[in-house]
């Protein structure tokens, strides 16, 4: 079963992705900040096969994580998708320059949730 590093500090969008991984046969392994989203990857601890990340966290910008990811992280190449409230076309742009693959709006949807993360990595992977 695949997995999915959630980095979300809000508890009631954490609940919502795992029910949605649930639904689409994923695993779900949540951390609410980005110093232990990067202590997990560092470690070993999490070895994600899709990183699910917020922009606005309590320690700071995803965005921050995603470029750590692409530029010296231990997985360099998993992918990245960005869930924020922050939808203006910038944002946008901002996430891809930063490294993610992906951008799904908040409030999430979870059909084009599901159907982005499969684009990314099948349940069957």
């Amino acid at each position: 079963m695949p997995t999915a590093l959630v980095v979300e500090d809000e508890a009631r969008n954490t609940a919502l992705l795992d029910a949605i991984l649930v639904l689409a046969g994923y695993r779900m392994v949540a951390v609410d900040n980005l110093a232990e989203a990067r202590s997990r990857l560092q470690s070993g601890d999490a070895q994600p096969d899709v990183v699910l990340l917020d922009r606005h966290l309590g320690d700071g910008d995803g965005l921050d994580l995603a470029r750590w990811i692409r530029s010296s992280g231990p997985r360099p190449g998993v992918p990245i998708i960005l869930v924020s409230a922050s939808v203006l076309p910038t944002d946008q742009d901002e996430a891809i320059a930063a490294g993610c693959d992906a951008f799904v709006p908040k409030p999430i949807r979870v059909d084009p949730l599901i159907a982005q993360i499969r684009t990314l990595v099948p349940a069957e992977a």
